[in-house]
């Protein structure tokens, strides 16, 4: 087993370019400090703007679906939505564009799912985010246990069938 601790920038980037096979997350935050410039521009009616990780992002994403490797996520979502996941479900549209794979999960279906976000690389680690209270990432902890991995995969397997594509989700009246 092994478990290590990574900061929340390089070394977690890294991690995420080392992926050869797949890529799934599991998202349930209500909010992410790292959008809320954006969803403040959002709300005042301003357009979004692209910045140098949004790019790379992307660019990743494509690098992903262009080498066969899919990228999926499930984003639980409150009901009624809250201002964010109002702005993250029209924002996610570039994602899925590059070709993520993203859905949609109520808060009310995710019964027994975790409180903690997580992806699942390779379906070999998992990488669990830790926030401040204030939704600052602070560091991801990489496990590969195989208590670990089995029971993220559950949770993976009983989400990701349970989830709303995302062009039906986009379309649905809420």
């Amino acid at each position: 087993m092994t478990r290590r601790r990574l900061n929340a920038g390089d070394e977690f980037a890294a991690l995420l370019r080392s992926v050869r096979r797949s890529s799934w997350r599991w998202e349930c935050q209500g909010e992410y400090a790292v959008d809320l410039p954006e969803v403040e521009r959002w709300r005042a009616g301003l357009p979004a703007e692209e910045t140098d990780d949004d790019r790379a992002w992307l660019a990743h994403l494509r690098r992903l679906r262009d080498d066969g490797i899919p990228f999926r996520r499930v984003r639980m979502f409150a009901e009624p939505l809250n201002d964010y996941l109002a702005w993250m479900r029209q924002a996610i549209g570039p994602n899925v564009a590059a070709g993520e794979d993203v859905r949609w999960l109520p808060e009310s279906a995710a019964y027994g799912l975790p409180d903690y976000d997580f992806y699942l690389l390779d379906d070999e680690r998992v990488a669990i985010f830790q926030f401040t209270d204030a939704k600052e990432l602070t560091g991801v902890v990489v496990d590969d246990d195989l208590a670990v991995l089995a029971l993220h995969r559950a949770w993976r397997d009983t989400a990701w069938p349970l989830a709303i594509p995302h062009a039906e989700y986009v379309t649905m009246a809420l």
